[in-house]
């Protein structure tokens, strides 16, 4: 049992030791920005492709500091950020071209005399 003990604590210490490296989140973090840049979330979600904006700049501010660990909280609240920016982009274009088939329907009818 004390082995166990020994082995885990070990575990833990060389994780709390070892070096983080933010740039495979850094990659996801900007992918998922340009993503939703893509999908029109300047237009339909322009608050939220914002925030996605400010976190990734804080978390490229904080690995310049040399502080990886609190630049991995900031670009996962990117990716999220982004993520949502695109899914409320993809909406918000769906949306836009119902109406517009919508207004096309509406315009057939009128002319077949219906």
């Amino acid at each position: 049992m004390r082995r166990i003990v020994a082995v885990i604590a070990l575990g833990a210490a060389a994780v709390g030791c070892s070096t983080v490296d933010p740039a495979p989140k850094l990659k996801a973090a900007t992918s998922a920005l340009e993503a939703a840049k893509a999908a029109g979330a300047a237009t339909y979600a322009p608050d939220l492709l914002a925030q996605a904006e400010k976190y990734l700049s804080t978390a490229q501010g904080l690995i310049k500091q040399g502080n990886p660990a609190a630049a991995l909280q900031q670009l996962s609240l990117a990716s999220a950020a982004a993520d949502d920016a695109k899914m409320k982009a993809t909406e918000g274009s769906n949306l836009a071209k119902a109406k517009e088939l919508d207004a096309q329907i509406a315009d057939l009818k009128a002319k077949l005399g219906k």
